[in-house]
């Protein structure tokens, strides 16, 4: 039985050459591979937030953009007299008021103007000469409105206008992370007169 003990203890007791720990060239690979990974992990995790910031940033112009021109529409399909408009003989008088016009809902002039100097898209719906431009949209690089006769021609005779092209164009509020640019969106629809 001494035997036996004394090889079990000489067996527990005795360190192999294994079991002496990393080296440290072990380590320092360990370390760079570590390292490698990590750089790989923050770009992807980086990317993903350049990507989600641009796609939000896209998402709010739209939205800013889409809802501006539907109130356009909306207030245009009320219009019973147009005033004033762009591109015809018959320009608004103050600078920068794209159209001006009556709405059927109320004898209020209704004036929808935009400056190039700040991108803010503003309306007015007050009494003749008590006009207040309040901002409508913000970040709009271009606003147009353009009119056609019935035979849908173009036309410059307010009277002969019935039907109005507007087109609307907006930038990101802010530079895009991956192309340090804005990023622009531009759509058009068309309002009928009624008679």
């Amino acid at each position: 039985m001494p035997i036996i003990k004394r090889w079990f203890r000489d067996k527990v007791t005795r360190k192999n050459k294994t079991d002496q720990g990393f080296s440290l060239v072990e380590i320092l690979v360990g370390i760079v591979i570590l390292g490698v990974l990590l750089t790989a992990i923050y770009s992807l995790f980086a990317s993903a937030n350049k990507s989600q910031i641009s796609q939000d940033l896209e998402v709010e112009m739209q939205q800013n953009a889409r809802s501006a021109l539907d109130f356009i529409v909306r207030e245009l399909r009320n219009m019973s007299s147009l005033n004033c408009m762009e591109n015809t003989n018959t320009t608004c008088g103050t600078g920068g008021d794209k159209i001006g016009f009556t709405s059927m809902n109320d004898s209020n002039i209704r004036i929808f103007s935009w400056s190039s100097s700040d991108y803010i898209l503003r309306f007015s719906s007050a009494a003749l000469g008590a006009e207040d431009r309040q901002p409508l949209a913000d970040h709009i690089t271009a606003v147009s409105f353009s009119g056609f006769d019935s035979n849908n021609n173009s036309t410059s005779l307010i009277g002969n206008v019935q039907r109005i092209d507007i087109t609307l164009t907006a930038r990101t509020s802010k530079t895009d992370p991956n192309t340090q640019g804005y990023r622009s969106y531009s759509t058009t629809t068309s309002i009928k007169r009624r008679n």
